[in-house]
Order: structure tokens, then sequence, then C-alpha cells
């Protein structure tokens, strides 16, 4: 499992820009980011590219940072259940649930909300900061258990 692509909200809307590497704190989230400090056990939110094939599949083109991930993995994050820890660059991660699907995708195409129905992505806090870069290796943890 590797980081694919970084991204950063600072204002509205989506996509959120992509960035060459983020900087995790601890309880809070990613620096910079406008959901910084909200909620710690949704302090990011991981995706998967296979997301956004979905939504190729569906003949929506989407540019990455568009379901509002910070973290954008390959391959799917889905297949970790909920409490699995990632170690990502010196940052360290655990998922917490499954981001749901709000209206904001509805931006690009009205049917995404429903394709990507519980394939969005997943919320993790934060439990170690650190610097986490495009093209890290995720390193596994804590064995996964089913959602």
């Amino acid at each position: 499992m590797r980081v694919v692509s970084l991204h950063l909200g600072r204002g509205p809307g989506l996509p959120k820009a992509a960035v060459e590497e983020l900087h995790l704190v601890a309880g809070m989230g990613a620096e910079g980011d406008r959901h910084f400090g909200r909620n710690p056990d949704q302090a990011v939110l991981v995706a998967g590219t296979q997301a956004y094939a979905r939504a190729a599949e569906a003949g929506i083109a989407l540019p990455w940072g568009a379901l509002g991930e910070n973290l954008l993995l390959e391959p799917d994050p889905h297949a970790l259940g909920p409490g699995a820890r990632l170690g990502i660059g010196s940052a360290l991660l655990e998922l917490t649930s499954v981001c749901t699907v709000c209206d904001a995708l509805s931006r690009f195409d009205l049917r995404l909300p429903r394709l990507l129905y519980g394939r969005r992505g997943l919320y993790a806090r934060v439990l170690q900061g650190g610097l986490v870069r495009v093209g890290d290796e995720v390193r596994i943890l804590h064995p996964p258990q089913p959602w």
C-alpha cells in the first residue's frame, strides 16, 4: 500500500488542492485543512484510487481531491477494518469509520453520491503526528477487522 496523492482543503468546496506533503498533528488532523481540529475521530479522510476508478467506469471523470480526501492510497483501504492502524511516513493513523456521502459530490455528477455510497473513503484519527509525503509506503500495524 502506498500514498498516491495528498490534499488540503483550505477553502470551501471540492476538489481539495494537491500538495506534496502533509503535516499531521495528533488529535487534530492535517495542518492547514479546513477540518483541522474539528473532530479527532474524523481528523483525516483516507480514500482509495478504486473510488475514482468506479466513477470513471460510470463515465464520471474526477480530479484527485474531488472526494475530499486528505490521503489517496493504492490499493483500496476499505479492505481494512475499524481500528486498523496505519504507519505512514512518521505519522500513525487509526481508521475509525466509513465516510458518509454528502451532497458536495453532486456538484460533479448527480449519480456520484449513490455510486460511491459506503466506498468514498474512511475517516481516521491521528494517533501520532508526523510528516506524510506522496509515494510513502503505508505500513499496516494492527490486524484489520471486518466493517
